[in-house]
Formats: structure tokens, sequence, C-alpha cells
């Protein structure tokens, strides 16, 4: 029975992200309306199914023919966008019942994060909601990201293309959503499909975590959480789950002051942070205190391996860097063993005459200065010999990242088996590699600190992958 509803929940959510006929109700000529530019997105990201605009008002909206009510349109509709007052949103889910919708993303504030008034609004869109269709998607919320399809309605940027990815998120926060979808698209990140889920009404995160679990196109999960409507199941599927994919949360609300800016956003109870980061743990999570380390996060989760252990390679041509990071390494727990004599006069031999003297390559690995030609090469044999004797290398360098080196080190990567991790001398000029490197599986990241946290999560992973 299990395995069949699980089946069925793949199938039912698979409908929601590739959906063949949409309908916006509340449609706008105004793109700066999120009925116009729920249109408008269709349209820019080249939708391949039917888009109907719903508005009694307009006859035609950004070329295409707009109908009073979701009724008078013909065929069956998969997904309809209700972004009309809150007051008037029970009366759109039954029409939506009536014409059989099966998904609606309502957009629409003003429920139970306004207290008992909108409680008692939210519940008389649900009682139409039960009577047979739709599932719903919120509300209060910035819908949904699925490039493969075409969809986008919660980052409305020119720039964010049709590229698909192994990652996918859910948030209880549009601004969440949105800045994940950004910055992780600027430093490389691609997406299976990001949610924006709301208040939770009806669809939940756990619907979500379980669906992820066995979608294919999906390879790391992250979450932003205010409050769980059925914890003791997220903690059952997140333990499940994690053996297979790395699930990821940032849980906000956990000061008095954040449950009831949580209470007043999507109306969440937010319960104990220590608590539930404790059950967390138990259950294989990694654990994100904040966007950018979240986003850090699933970055370094898209590598392709784990490390096996905590020795650490150190490959730099930055002697700063090298203590920092050396500083960090240890207080994280992972050690930096000095490779053996027959590594050094390897690395010694691929080094000689190539750069200036340099002290006895012990681990970390100081370069000084790469030659200014060949220096991918000499990375990537310098590279080869540390990973024989540590589980993991992190690389501080000055190269101009290029398609050549990237595929390069992906490749080494998947020939020993062990995670790459790099930091490029100046991060704010190296943008563009930093992305081309992450984008092929070698998490980039900007100063060592940074990696080495998002290491030290992935040996946590790995560790209880091995114990499960």
């Amino acid at each position: 029975m299990e395995r069949e509803h699980k089946l069925r929940m793949v199938e039912q959510l698979d409908r929601l992200f590739n959906p063949s006929s949409i309908a916006i109700i509340g449609a706008s000529k105004d793109k700066r309306k999120s009925g116009g530019r729920f249109v408008s997105g269709l349209i820019r990201g080249n939708f391949e199914g039917k888009v109907y605009p719903v508005n009694p008002g307009e006859s035609d909206i950004m070329g295409l023919r707009s109908y009073h009510r979701v009724q008078d349109i013909p065929g069956e509709i998969d997904l309809a966008f209700v972004t009309v007052p809150a007051g008037i949103v029970p009366q759109v889910i039954g029409d939506c019942n009536r014409k059989g919708v099966k998904f609606a993303v309502v957009h629409s504030a003003g429920f139970s994060e306004l207290g008992t008034e909108g409680k008692e609004l939210e519940e008389q869109m649900l009682e139409f909601a039960r009577r047979g269709s739709p599932r719903i998607i919120g509300p209060n919320c910035m819908g949904f990201y699925c490039p493969q399809a075409g969809i986008n309605t919660i980052a409305s940027v020119p720039a964010i293309k049709r590229e698909t990815g192994s990652v996918a998120f859910v948030g209880q926060s549009g601004w969440v959503a949105e800045n994940v979808i950004l910055m992780g698209y600027e430093r490389g990140l691609r997406f299976s499909k990001v949610v924006s889920i709301g208040n939770q009404s009806d669809l939940t995160i756990e619907d979500l975590l379980e669906y992820f679990a066995d979608d294919v196109d999906t390879q790391v999960i992250g979450f932003y959480i205010e409050g769980i409507k059925r914890g003791k199941d997220f903690l059952r599927l997140a333990k499940q789950i994690s053996k297979k994919k790395p699930i990821i949360v940032w849980k906000a609300g956990r000061t008095e002051g954040g449950a009831k800016a949580a209470a007043s956003h999507t109306g969440s109870m937010a319960g104990s942070g220590v608590i539930f980061d404790a059950a967390l743990v138990q259950s294989g999570v990694a654990i994100a205190p904040n966007l950018e380390e979240l986003s850090d996060m699933m970055v370094g989760f898209t590598s392709p391996v784990l490390p096996a252990g905590n020795k650490l390679g150190l490959l730099v041509e930055a002697g700063g860097g090298a203590v920092a990071a050396s500083d960090t390494a240890e207080a994280l727990g992972f050690e930096l063993p000095t490779l053996s004599v027959e590594t050094q006069q390897e690395l010694v031999d691929i080094l000689k005459g190539i750069i200036p003297p340099f002290a006895a390559p012990r681990n970390p690995v100081d370069l000084v200065w790469a030659p200014s030609t060949n220096a991918s090469k000499v990375y990537l044999q310098c590279s080869r010999a540390i990973l024989k004797e540590v589980d993991a290398l992190l690389l501080i360098n000055y190269l101009d990242y290029d398609e050549l080196f990237a595929k390069e080190m992906a490749s080494l990567i998947d020939e020993t088996g062990k995670p790459i991790l790099v930091i490029p001398d100046h991060a704010t000029a190296r943008r563009e590699g930093m992305s081309l490197m992450t984008g092929n599986r070698i998490p980039t990241f900007s100063i060592p600190e940074r990696a080495l946290k998002v290491l030290s999560a992935m040996l946590s992973y790995s560790e209880y992958r091995h114990q499960s």
C-alpha cells in the first residue's frame, strides 16, 4: 500500500509540474500585476501547453483570448494560478472544482497568516477543494519554477532560462525562493523544481519531500521552513530519503520574535530550533543557519562524490589562504596528513623547473605562483598526486577557469572518487569562472571557511549513509 501511495504521489505531482494547460485566474494586461506577470512569464518561457487568461473585464490579454470564468474554457485544465483578492478565492476554487481543475496555485494573500478571520477564509477555500478538486499550493505563495516545463512564477528575470539541473527547493517564503534561484543561478546551480509553498493549506512540505524522493530529475533537496504541519512524517520521510539523496534545511522562526514573524507571514507555528535541529541531524539532514549557507550547501552537495574520511589535502598558491584553511580545517575536525616521501618527490618532479624554489610539498602544498603557461596542467598533475593520500582536496589558486580545466577536473573526480572544492583568487572578479566550475560538479566558493563548512557537512552526511 505504501508503494502504491508513493506511485500515486509521483504521478499526481508530475502533472502539477508538467501541465498541458494552465488558466491564469485574475489575469491582467498590466505586467506589473501578478496576473499580468504570470501570463507574460509563460509566454516568455515558451511554455508549450495552452494558456488561458481568465478576467471577466477583458476579451484579450497579451494576444490570448480571455475568458469570463474558468468554466468557460474549452477542454481540461491541469493547473490554475489564482491571483484574485482573498475574499473571492473560495468562490474561484469552487469554480475550479466544478471545472475539474487538477491543481491550483493560490498566490493571493490574506488567509491564516492574518489570524482567526483569515483562517476561516482559508477553511472555506479548502472546503470547496475537498469536494473533489483541485489540490492546492498556497495560499500566500509565489508558485513554482520548473525550467523543463517553461514555468517560472517566482523569479521573473529574463536571464533565468530553461536550463535544468539536479537541485529541488521548497520554501515557505517567496523572497527566499526567489533568492535561492537568483543566487544559485549566478553560482552555477541549475534546478529541477523550486516551489514557494506559502501557508501549506493543502499540499505540504512533507508531500513535496515524498515526491522529490522519487523524482528522477532531482538529486539534492533543499528547504526553507518556518513551521511544520506534520513533523513526525517529515522526520520519518527525511530519515528514509536521506539514505539516497541529501536533504538541506534552513529552519527559521527560532526566536520569540522570529516565531511571531513566521505566524504573521505564513501562519506557521514555529517550534524549538534546538530540538528540531537534533531530530534533523539524527535523520541525516544537513542544517543551514541562513540563506548564504543554504546556497553554499546546495552548491557543495552537487558534487557527484562524498568524502570517505577526514583527511584533507590543500593545494594553494596563496600562503595566507593556506593558513586560514588549515585553521578552519583543524577546528572542524579535519586532518592534514603529511604526504609520504614518495608523493612529495612526485610533486617535486612535476614542479621542477616550472616554478621558483618552494617549500617542501608536505601538505599544504604551496606553489607560491603557478606558471603563466600550462598552469591548468600543473594543477591537474599535482591534484592527482595529492588525492592518492587524502579523502578530499581544496584548491586555492589564481587560475582563469575555462571549460577545458573544468572538464579535466571533473574527470579527475570521477577517476578518484574523491571531492575537489575550489577557491579562486578574487571571487568578485571570477563569478563567471566559479559558475562554470560549479556547473561541472566542482563546488566553488569565495573563501576557505565557507568551503570547509560545507565539506564538513558532506562528511557528516557520508558517515550517516555508511551507518544506515
